[in-house]
């Protein structure tokens, strides 16, 4: 198996059952420390060579078991990024992890995840997580095969580790896939392999990453052989590197790039021709913890590997975008004209919606899928920071409930909404995807109340009261008569008519114990001051009367926001005006 490239592994699984930490465990790193709120939000990519592989799986793997020249892991924000880099990037995530927290089990992203995998057809091993929080766990004293830990784990720990294997494997089975954890599967072509892992130990590290090695020997050979045509990366983000300049953070995922290669790469406006200046990669320094690193430069690299690229116009690349070799005037154009439909906006427009705004391509994609799941309308997408452009034209978009801009690890500008939340848009900030769609979600559901409550203001609803007998305290010129409302609730200003559609005047005001009432609901007893109304004459003690509805205001009114003492009085009325129209209201 000579000519083999390393294999790129993903992290799936869900938002905060620790795939960044295990990662940290396997790299050395302290990435996990600096996420806020402990979730990954970038797309990331580490590399684990050969030599690290060895070291860790000493004693479980031998020298000669080892081809693969080491291993990429990408570490993305969530399965819907592992999903477009599916998409986007062709073959670049070629193995998967899906990471389960031992305690909390499958949850809906997890089921997801294996969904995706099965439709991507990607081997995959599963990383059963957080074992050391379990009943009887116990701290290993230093470096322990897991097997050696779980037999001296004593009976609570393996009782509780094998109900747990045990009841993920069950669910794994009903989503089409046999699972079993990994030391009692024999053949991983008809099972997945699930491996007990504790990231603050670091138990079971060495046999996932043996176990990963070992599937990607024995399915991957003919997708990591390596190729000389051409080369093909993934743009995961843009930064300025001390002593080089502007850079691009790329994944080589497809054959190899040279400095003076010619390229088409993915850019915010337009795909655009450049050439690669320089490409470095990051060495390790201090423990190898990515903190630390030293960039050498390198005359050309092959996949697969995570390079900073330097070439001119490279801050011009779209995070999230790809990066092509050309060779020929007719090959740039046929590349552009590919990167330019890949490009395109990341969801589907709506005539009314929210605007979303992330820094990276890859992260807008995510934030526009999310939206998508939970019936958000988008209205435009883009990168970058949030201007004044965008809030004065989502301030415009018609629903009120959709004048707002989901701005995920992005600026907001100073002069975007000098007014704040006060502002004609809401804005929602934020440095973990979910927060904001939550947030946002909550914002909307408490607008719509408030929309409902202020239509009901403005609308005339249905209402019925009675003259209660024994209170006439003027007889005209307003009428003034105790009531009591028998269903809705009445406000002062509505037309009020008999059951037999005769009118009696217009209420004019609504007293309780000598004070002004706005309106008063069913039950309540007050004075009623009616203008029109003649007792003797058109109004008598025990009457009840209705609120005389405007067809136009039948027709706007929503059933679903009356009560349903309301609704029967709606109907009363409309019964009693298709007397004479019969398709009145409609």
């Amino acid at each position: 198996m000579a000519g083999l490239r390393e294999p790129i592994v993903s992290l799936l699984g869900h938002v905060d059952h620790g795939k960044t930490t295990l990662l940290d465990r396997i790299a050395g790193s302290v990435k996990a420390e600096h996420e806020p709120g402990g979730i990954t939000q970038h797309i990331g990519a580490v590399e684990v060579p050969g030599s690290t592989v060895r070291q860790l799986c000493g004693g479980i793997l031998r020298t000669d078991q080892l081809v693969v020249p080491g291993l990429l892991f990408v570490d993305t924000p969530g399965h819907r990024s592992f999903e477009t880099l599916r998409r986007r990037g062709g073959a670049l995530a070629d193995i998967a992890v899906l990471v389960v927290d031992a305690r909390e089990g499958m949850m809906p992203q997890t089921r997801e995840s294996i969904q995706i995998l099965r439709h991507e057809k990607t081997p995959f091993a599963i990383a059963l997580t957080k074992i050391d929080l379990l009943p009887g766990a116990r701290k290993p004293t230093g470096p322990v095969r897991l097997a050696d830990h779980i037999a001296k784990g004593g009976a609570e720990f393996q009782r509780s580790l094998d109900d747990r294997v045990y009841a993920l494997a069950e669910e794994v089975v009903q989503l089409g896939f046999s699972a079993d954890r990994y030391d009692r599967v024999s053949d991983f072509t008809h099972n997945v392999g699930i491996v007990p892992v504790s990231a603050k130990t670091g138990v079971g590290v060495p046999e996932l990453i043996a176990l990963l090695v070992g599937l990607s020997q024995r399915f991957l050979k003919e997708e990591l052989e390596l190729s000389t045509d051409g080369g093909e990366a993934t743009i995961l983000e843009r930064s300025d590197q001390k002593g080089v300049g502007p850079v691009g953070n790329v994944i080589v995922y497809r054959g190899r790039l040279k400095v003076g290669d010619e390229i088409v790469v993915t850019g915010r406006a337009e795909p655009f021709e450049t050439h690669v200046r320089g490409i470095y990669r990051p060495i390790l320094l201090k423990g190898g913890k990515i903190k630390h690193f030293r960039l050498d430069p390198f005359d050309e690299v092959e996949a697969a590997a995570g390079i900073y690229l330097a070439a001119p116009g490279i801050e011009d690349a779209m995070p999230g975008g790809l990066l092509r070799v050309v060779r020929t005037a007719e090959e740039k154009a046929t590349v552009r004209a590919e990167l330019a439909r890949e490009s395109q906006p990341v969801a589907e427009v709506a005539l009314s919606g929210v605007a979303i705004y992330a820094d990276t391509l890859g992260g807008l994609e995510a934030l526009a899928f999310e939206c998508r799941d939970k019936g958000i309308p988008v209205h435009e997408a883009g990168v970058g920071p949030v201007s004044r452009a965008t809030i004065l034209r989502i301030a415009n978009v018609k629903d009120a409930t959709h004048r707002a801009v989901l701005a995920f690890n992005v600026e907001v500008l100073p002069e975007a909404q000098p007014e704040g939340d006060a502002g004609p848009v809401r804005i929602f900030r934020a440095e973990v995807m979910y927060r904001a769609i939550e947030e946002y979600l909550a914002w909307r559901a408490e607008r719509e109340r408030q929309l409902r409550a202020q239509t009901r203001l403005q609308l005339v609803h249905p209402a019925k009261i009675e003259v209660l007998s024994g209170y006439v305290f003027r007889i005209s010129k307003p009428a003034i008569v105790g009531v009591k409302v028998l269903g809705g609730t009445i406000r002062p200003g509505v037309r009020l008519i008999h059951a037999n559609g005769a009118e009696v005047g217009v209420l004019k005001s609504l007293q309780e114990e000598g004070s002004s009432v706005s309106e008063a609901a069913e039950g309540r007893e007050l004075a009623a001051s009616i203008d029109g109304a003649v007792i003797g004459r058109n109004l008598k003690e025990g009457d009840v009367l209705m609120v005389d509805l405007p067809e136009s205001v039948v027709r706007a009114l929503q059933r679903d926001t009356l009560s349903p003492r309301e609704v029967e009085i709606l109907e009363e009325i409309i019964r009693l005006h298709r007397t004479s129209h019969p398709f009145w209201g409609q």
